[in-house]
């Protein structure tokens, strides 16, 4: 399996163990991150931009992958997230640098 893929079955897997465990804690979370992420004064489109910018920022390979996902399905192109990456390296310095070779390595495959 490749990298991003792995990483997103892994997130899937590690979902369902918590939603078994203690289902109406991760059901509001579900809700509350479908609330946040819906059509509002910001596109999902941006908003999808913004939560990759954090995730860059927060080094989650998992919120990462997710986001990318995301940003494939709603049509945002490569160019669009390389700019995301660029300010999270402003931002955010090596780090930012270095997460952004997995962004790229992911974008590829999913």
């Amino acid at each position: 399996m490749m990298e991003g893929k792995d990483i997103l079955a892994r997130l899937e897997k590690g979902k369902s163990l918590l939603q078994e465990k203690m289902p109406e804690v991760v059901g509001k979370f579900q809700e509350f991150h479908t609330t946040v992420l819906k059509e509002g004064h910001l596109s999902r489109k941006q908003k999808t931009l913004i939560a990759l910018g954090m995730a860059l920022a927060l080094k989650c390979e998992y919120c990462i992958a997710l986001h990318l996902r995301t940003a494939k399905e709603l049509g945002i192109s490569l160019e669009e997230i390389m700019e995301v990456c660029g300010i999270a390296m402003l931002m955010h310095g090596g780090p930012g640098m270095a997460y952004s070779t997995l962004v790229a390595r992911i974008w590829e495959e999913i």
